[in-house]
C-alpha cells in the first residue's frame, strides 16, 4: 500500500467539483471577487514555498 493511499482525502471529488461550481457562481453574481489564472499561479508558487519550509 502506498503512502498516498494512507492519507485521508478532505472531501470527495464530487464534493470538490460542487464547491468549485458554487465559487464560480458566486464570482459571476459578484458575491466574491473574481480570480484570474495568474492569481492561481501566484497561489501555487506561494503554497509550494510554504511546503518547502
Amino acid at each position: 500500500m502506498s503512502v498516498a493511499a494512507n492519507l485521508e482525502r478532505p472531501c470527495t471529488i464530487s464534493e470538490s467539483i460542487m464547491q468549485s461550481c458554487k465559487e464560480v457562481k458566486n464570482m459571476r453574481e459578484g458575491k466574491t471577487p473574481k480570480r484570474s489564472l495568474n492569481d492561481l499561479f501566484a497561489n501555487i508558487e506561494k503554497w509550494s514555498k510554504e511546503e518547502e519550509r
